[in-house]
């Protein structure tokens, strides 16, 4: 709701940060070939098949060698030196416990038993986002993976890959097919049907976002910029790593925020009209911070490739941490053997995510939507009574039998609070009619309404 609002009085926008799991990392790196990071995962919640698959990925050693060449932090156009750069495949029935399958796709002889889906043959990290696209007729491109690569010869940019089952890849088109730098990532809009590509470059040497799209994987928009030195007032901030999703009848990103004085970043929330006008909201909330001192995650958090998905009851979003700030200079007197960078778990309950919290007696009014009747519900935990009126689009006033005097009010914490007027049980009178919504409240939050 923040940014959807015309009018309001003692009331302000309210944003519920996600709540990091205790038991987190939920992944971290314990294979060989993992070297000492896991990291930008992107995860799927397979209803058909009844599990959550995740794609990360971890820099390991050179095969045949004893051990990582480099400390492997994954930041920003880290290079993989003498490493190798592995996209990895694991599966998990409850998001918590994630199990390696032994896929042994690659290096097999090196690396028995391990989960190795993708190599990639550049120096620099990849920041793969892998899609499960169901609406594709043809099995063999169920599954995109759009990923960045640096060959090391002057090319770098975005590769395309498709495949049948998300572990056997083939190449898609040509090198590069989008140009962009590390930290990338891809959404697809099942609503409307297209890929959306989240890129990085830079601008005056500052990290920023551009954004293209396609509607086949193939043919691709010029690149636009979305976030850039001119979408803060903080010359220290930049933007980072994003992924983009779809929660509530809206369009939200989780923007990667790097503080170049502190070397961290945190995790912001920006939302979206049709899906392509991003914009930030006006108090740029972060919705997972960096730990604090000594934290797995104390170094940075970073967003991943994929957004929140529900699982359980529960919104999951699965993002990167590190305790190693983005400097590699000093490693804030990180010892060798301690440094980690693994993948935790953030939730939050459905639909709470962004709201209008009255601060003593206060109301808002919503935009103007078209009106389709049945029963209006309201999500909202109420400490005290509230009343809605139903207005007229404009500059109307309240409908005959709409008004506030005439509703009854309800109270409690609930998702689905059901309005209803005196006279009037329902919508169904007004369907079809562009209205506003008028709310009143108390020292209370509300996060949304929906009619059904």
């Amino acid at each position: 709701m923040p940014g959807e609002i015309t009018q309001r009085e003692h009331c302000f926008d309210r944003v519920e940060p996600f709540a990091k799991h205790r038991g987190n990392p939920i992944l971290k790196p314990e294979r060989p070939w993992e070297g000492n990071c896991v990291s930008h995962p992107t995860v799927i919640y397979d209803q058909e098949a009844g599990i959550l698959k995740m794609w990360y990925e971890c820099i390991g050693p050179p095969v045949g060698s004893k051990g990582v060449t480099e400390h492997g932090k994954v930041v920003d156009n880290w290079q993989v030196h003498d490493n190798h750069w592995y996209l990895c495949y694991a599966m998990s029935e409850d998001g918590l416990t994630w199990d390696r399958p032994a896929l042994n796709r690659i290096h097999a002889e090196y690396h028995p038993d391990n989960n190795i889906t993708h190599i990639d043959a550049g120096f620099i990290g990849g920041s793969g986002t892998v899609m499960l696209d169901r609406d594709d007729p043809d099995p063999d491109r169920r599954y995109k993976l759009l990923i960045y690569d640096n060959n090391g010869k002057g090319s770098d940019g975005a590769r395309s890959f498709v495949s049948p089952d998300g572990t056997d890849w083939k190449p898609l088109g040509p090198f590069p097919v989008l140009p962009s730098q590390d930290a990338m990532g891809c959404w697809y809009d099942e609503r409307r049907k297209r890929y959306v590509a989240l890129l990085k470059t830079r601008l005056d040497n500052l990290r920023a976002r551009m954004i293209s799209v396609s509607h086949d994987f193939e043919n691709w928009t010029d690149p636009e910029v979305m976030f850039d030195a001119a979408s803060t007032d903080r010359p220290t901030e930049q933007f980072y790593d994003q992924c983009a999703f779809h929660h509530c009848g809206h369009d939200w990103s989780l923007l990667g925020k790097f503080n170049a004085s502190t070397q961290t970043t945190d995790i912001e929330l920006t939302t979206a009209s049709l899906g392509v006008a991003w914009r930030r909201l006006p108090t740029r909330p972060a919705m997972v911070r960096a730990g604090d001192p000594g934290a797995w995650d104390c170094g940075g958090v970073y967003a991943p490739t994929s957004g929140p998905f529900e699982f359980n009851g529960r919104m999951h979003f699965y993002y990167t941490g590190t305790n190693i700030r983005h400097d590699s200079g000093g490693f804030d007197g990180v010892a060798a053997n301690e440094r980690l960078q693994g993948i935790g778990l953030a939730t939050f309950t459905p639909g709470r995510m962004v709201g209008q919290q009255f601060e003593g007696d206060g109301w808002f009014e919503s935009m103007p939507f078209r009106c389709r009747g049945g029963k209006l519900l309201i999500d909202a935990n109420l400490k005290f009574p509230l009343t809605v009126e139903v207005r007229n689009a404009g500059y109307g006033g309240p409908l005959d039998g709409y008004r506030r005097a005439d509703c009854m009010a309800v109270n409690g914490n609930s998702q689905e609070h059901t309005l209803a007027w005196k006279s009037r049980p329902n919508l169904d009178v007004i369907a079809g009619r562009y209205v506003q919504l008028r709310v009143y409240g108390k020292n209370s939050p509300v996060y949304g309404f929906r009619t059904e």
